[in-house]
This record gives structure tokens, sequence and C-alpha cells, in this order.
């Protein structure tokens, strides 16, 4: 927050400060816990694994907001990823969705992103194309959500021939 603020000093309005890269919930989550156990809670402990979820949430949100307040708007909006938009903007990341299902996105994940998008006015949603095909379905139901931001992960899977209709579903 203090380099935010020293930032947006030096800029004195003549060119945006940016969100920096935030962990989303499930990011924060594995983070804490690490990726192999948190699968296991997921499973083994549910209700245990929806209050690390809401607490990630709380802390993103508590966090997101925090910065916001340090970063004045510029030209009345946010920019993210070189896009301009009126108001508050925030980039949601979820990598570590790779280790859901879409059920389990669905079931755990997708209520700690609509908390997020309703508490901002353009929300953004990175992720990665290995991830895509998990979360696109939920992510289009999604009131609020913005955009979407895919990171291709070229050579990995899955190949631009399988990635593509699904790109064009999200478009």
């Amino acid at each position: 927050l203090e380099l935010t603020r020293l930032l947006a000093e030096a800029a004195d309005g003549a060119y945006p400060v940016t969100q920096p890269l935030m962990r989303g919930p499930i990011d924060i989550a594995s983070a804490i816990v690490g990726d192999e156990p948190l699968c296991w809670e997921m499973v083994d402990e549910p209700n245990r694994f929806r209050h690390l979820m809401r607490v990630s949430t709380d802390l993103f949100i508590t966090i997101a907001k925090a910065w916001r307040d340090a970063a004045p708007l510029f030209a009345g909006g946010s920019c993210l990823y070189g896009i301009w938009a009126p108001g508050t903007a925030v980039r949601i990341q979820a990598d570590n969705a790779a280790l859901m299902s879409p059920g389990t996105y669905r079931e755990f994940l997708l209520p700690c992103d609509e908390r997020i998008c309703a508490a901002f006015d353009y929300p953004l949603m990175h992720t990665h194309s290995g991830v895509l095909h998990i979360i696109a379905d939920a992510l289009l139901e999604l009131d609020g959500l913005r955009a979407i931001q895919v990171s291709l992960d070229y050579p990995a899977p899955p190949p631009i021939s399988e990635l593509l209709p699904v790109l064009q579903k999200v478009n």
C-alpha cells in the first residue's frame, strides 16, 4: 500500500496506477495449506474448506479495496491490462482452480467469485488455457464479471484446436 501511495504521488494524475498481482481466494488458500492438502481438504473436510475460502475471499476483498483507496482513479476509472474502465476495477486470479473439477469449482469457488464481482464495478478474471475448460461455463454465469483474460500456456495442453470452441463461447 505504501508503494501504491508513492506511485500515485509520483504519477500525479498523469498516468494510472494499476493493481499489482494479487492472488485470488483459491490461490491464497493453496499458498496457506499447500496444493495436495487443499485437494484433500475439499473432499475430507468440505465445511472447513468452505470456511477457508470465505476467509480467503474476505482477505482478497479487504486488500483489493485498501489498494483501491490508495490508488486514485484515473480519469474516473481504472486500468487493467491496458484497458480503461469507468469506476473501480479488480483483477481476480484463479490459477489453482486447476486443482478442481467443474463441479467443485461451482460448489466452493463460484460463491467467492460472486462476492468479489459484487464488490467492484469492473471485475476481470485472469486464468490460463489449461484451466479454462474447468471454469469457463461457470464464469459465463457470473453476474457482474466484465472480462475474462486467458494466458495461453503454449505448448502445454490443451491444443489450440480444443481450446478454440471454449474461447469462442467466452467471446
